[in-house]
C-alpha cells in the first residue's frame, strides 16, 4: 500500500477512511439513556468549576474523541459533557433551576477522591509474557488467555506519567477540593519485583527506564522485527500497519527508550491488590522453580505445538503455566529483578516506599496477618474499605474468602455505629466476583457476588463501590429492598488502554441525601503528537495507538456512555 504523510513525522500506512467526523467516535449517535435511568443535567456549583487561569481541561469542558477514519481512528477535540443526574436509587429527581442551586448550597463536600486503575506496567522482555498468543485472539479455546499484547505497550511509562501530571494539575487547579487518590489494582503485569518497583517510582517520583532489561527494546515485541507486532519505525511492514492503518513514527522507539524522571503524585494515595499483582500473568499461581525460569536468559517467542493441551487453555494454564513457555526462544539479558513477589513483599514494598500515607493504605498489621485488605478513614465522615478480591488459587476474576468476608462485616458494623458513610474499593466489582476456583482448599467459603451484595445491603451507609479490572467506564446502580437502601458501583477504564482517563469523585452530603459527582479527566497531553520528542508527545502517541487496539480488554468503546462518565449519583440517607 502507498504511504500518506502525516504531520510532524507521523505517517499512516494504508488508505484513509471517510473524511466526515463523529463527535463520539463510533459513527453512531451517542446511545440514549434508558427511561428508567431518569437522567437530567444539574447546574454546576463554584466548587465544580475549573478556574479560567488553569491549563487543565476536564471532560465537562472538552473531550478527546476518535473520528470515523478507517481503518485507523484519529483523535480530535470534541464537545464537553454536562453532568447528568441519576436518580435510580431515590424517589425523584431534584428540582430544576434555582431550587437545584439552593440544594447545592446546602451541601457539604465530605471527600474529594481521584480514582485510577490498571496500569499493568510490564517488563516487556519478561519470559512470563505470552505476546505470541495475541494472534489466537477470538478463538474459543483460547478465551481468557488474550489480550497478551498491546501495540502501545512500549509507551506505558509515558502514558502513566502523563496521567500523574494531569492529576497534579487537577489538584493545583481546584485547591482544597481533592483529598486523596486511589488505584484499584493491576499496577504490575505479572507480579514481578521490577514491575512493582517501577510502578511505585511512577507514583512516588524517581528515575524510570522504559526499556530496562530489553536492550533498548530489542528484546521487546516492538523491537523484534516480527511482523506480528507493531513497530513505529519505517522499516517495519507489520500487521498493524499493513492491515489496520497504524502510522509510522520514525524515531519514536529511540526516544521512548530514554530514561526520565517522574514527577510523583502530589496527593496522598492508596493502593489495592489486583490479580496481576498476585498471579503469573494475572492467572496462575507461581509454580515451583518458575522463578528460575523468569530470571534466566530465555524468552519464549512462540508455542511448542506438542506441549499445547487439548480443550480450553485457560484452566490448563492456571493448573500449570509452564507449557505455554516451552516453544522457540530468543536469548535475553537475565535479571534477578524478574522474580515474582508474594503478598508479603508487595505490602512491605509499599511500607518502604516514600509518600503519604505510609504504606499507601497497608500497615504493619497487614504484614502480621498476611492479608492485603484494610480500612482507611480520611476524616470523621467517611470510611474507605479496601478489599482484596483476588482469588489466590488462580483465574482472573475474584471472590472473598471467609475470613475477609467476616472482617468486612465487622468493619461495616463499626462504620455504622460511628455514622460514617462507606466507600468500598477493590480490583473486581460485583460483575466479576464470580471465581470460586480452589473452593475447599482451607480458605472456608468463597463468597461471590450475591453473598457480598447481600451483606452490603444490610448497611444503608454503604454508598459507593469503586473497581477496575474490566477496563471500561461503567456506572451501575445496586438497588436494595427498598431500592433507596442501595449503593452505586463505579468502574473506571484502564490507563493501559483507551480512553486513558482517570475519574474525579466528589462526595457531597446534605440533610436528606448524598450526591456523588464523577468527572472524567483525559490525559492532558496533546490530542495528537506535535513531534516525537518528550514524554508528553510519546504519551499522546500511546493514546492514539490505544484508540485503535481492537484486541484490548475494554474494546474500542471503553469510554462507556454518557451515563457512565460525568454523572451525579444520588443516594438517600
Amino acid at each position: 500500500m502507498g504511504q500518506q504523510h502525516r504531520p510532524l513525522g507521523l505517517r499512516r500506512r494504508g488508505p484513509r477512511g471517510p473524511a466526515d467526523l463523529c463527535v463520539h467516535g463510533t459513527g453512531d449517535q451517542e446511545p440514549r439513556p434508558r427511561r428508567d435511568q431518569r437522567l437530567r443535567s444539574i447546574p454546576m456549583t463554584e466548587s465544580d468549576r475549573t478556574p479560567e487561569s488553569s491549563n487543565l481541561v476536564t471532560t465537562a469542558s472538552r473531550r478527546v474523541v476518535p473520528d470515523e477514519s478507517s481503518p485507523f481512528r484519529r483523535l480530535r477535540k470534541g464537545a464537553g459533557e454536562e453532568h447528568l443526574v441519576r436518580t435510580d436509587l431515590v424517589d425523584a429527581a431534584p428540582s430544576e433551576g434555582s431550587n437545584a442551586e439552593d440544594r447545592a448550597r446546602d451541601e457539604q463536600q465530605v471527600l474529594g477522591l481521584v480514582h485510577f486503575t490498571d496500569f499493568q506496567l510490564a517488563d516487556l522482555a519478561s519470559p512470563a509474557r505470552l505476546e505470541f498468543l495475541q494472534e489466537l485472539d477470538g478463538s474459543p479455546e483460547w478465551a481468557g488467555m488474550t489480550p497478551s499484547y498491546r501495540p502501545q505497550e512500549f509507551l506505558q511509562y509515558h502514558a502513566i506519567e502523563g496521567m500523574v501530571r494531569a492529576m497534579n494539575e487537577l489538584v493545583e487547579a481546584q485547591p482544597g477540593v481533592w483529598n486523596l487518590a486511589l488505584t484499584t489494582g493491576d499496577n504490575a503485569d505479572s507480579s514481578q519485583r521490577n514491575e512493582i518497583q517501577a510502578y511505585l517510582r511512577s507514583l512516588t517520583g524517581g528515575d524510570v527506564e522504559p526499556a530496562a532489561g530489553s536492550r533498548e527494546f530489542r528484546d521487546a515485541p516492538v523491537g523484534m522485527d516480527d511482523p506480528r507486532y507493531y513497530s513505529p519505525e519505517t522499516s517495519s511492514h507489520d500487521h498493524y500497519k499493513t492491515n489496520l492503518g497504524y502510522p509510522d513514527a520514525p524515531g519514536a522507539l529511540a526516544e521512548a527508550a530514554k530514561p526520565f524522571r517522574t514527577d510523583g503524585l502530589s496527593l496522598p494515595w492508596l493502593t489495592c491488590f489486583g490479580n496481576h499483582d498476585c498471579l503469573v500473568q494475572g492467572r496462575a499461581r507461581l509454580p515451583q522453580e518458575y522463578n528460575d525460569f523468569l530470571v534466566s536468559s530465555r524468552k519464549p517467542v512462540d508455542l511448542d505445538a506438542s506441549s499445547v493441551p487439548e480443550g480450553r487453555k485457560t484452566p490448563a494454564y492456571v493448573d500449570d503455566p509452564t507449557w505455554a513457555s516451552r516453544g522457540p526462544a530468543r536469548d535475553i539479558d537475565p535479571s534477578d529483578g524478574r522474580a515474582v513477589w508474594g503478598k508479603t513483599e508487595y505490602v512491605q514494598a509499599h511500607l518502604d516506599s516514600p509518600g503519604a500515607p505510609r504504606g499507601h493504605g497497608f500497615t504493619e498489621q497487614n504484614l502480621r496477618d498476611d492479608v492485603s485488605y484494610y480500612t482507611y478513614d480520611p476524616n470523621d465522615s467517611v470510611r474507605l474499605v479496601v478489599l482484596d478480591t483476588t482469588n489466590s488459587a488462580g483465574h482472573v476474576d475474584g471472590c472473598l474468602d471467609d475470613a475477609q468476608f467476616r472482617w468486612l462485616r465487622d468493619r461495616l458494623d463499626e462504620a455504622q455505629a460511628e455514622e460514617r458513610l462507606v466507600v468500598l474499593a477493590s480490583h473486581h466489582g460485583l460483575s466479576t466476583l464470580n471465581n470460586d476456583h480452589g473452593a475447599g482448599d482451607g480458605r472456608g467459603t468463597l463468597h461471590l457476588a450475591d453473598d457480598v451484595e447481600g451483606l452490603l445491603h444490610s448497611f444503608p451507609n454503604v454508598i459507593l463501590w469503586l473497581s477496575g479490572h474490566t477496563h471500561v467506564n461503567k456506572v451501575t446502580p445496586r438497588p436494595g429492598n427498598p431500592p433507596e437502601s442501595g449503593f452505586w458501583e463505579v468502574s473506571t477504564a484502564s490507563i493501559a488502554e483507551w480512553p486513558v482517563q482517570f475519574r474525579g469523585i466528589q462526595i457531597f452530603r446534605n440533610a436528606s441525601e448524598v450526591r456523588i459527582r464523577t468527572t472524567m479527566v483525559d490525559s492532558q497531553v496533546p490530542v495528537e503528537p506535535t513531534s516525537l520528542m518528550g514524554v508528553d508527545n510519546l504519551a499522546a502517541l500511546h493514546r492514539g495507538l490505544a484508540a485503535n487496539d481492537t484486541g484490548s480488554v475494554g474494546g474500542l468503546h471503553a469510554e462507556g456512555g454518557p451515563e457512565d462518565r460525568n454523572v451525579d449519583l444520588l443516594v438517600a440517607t
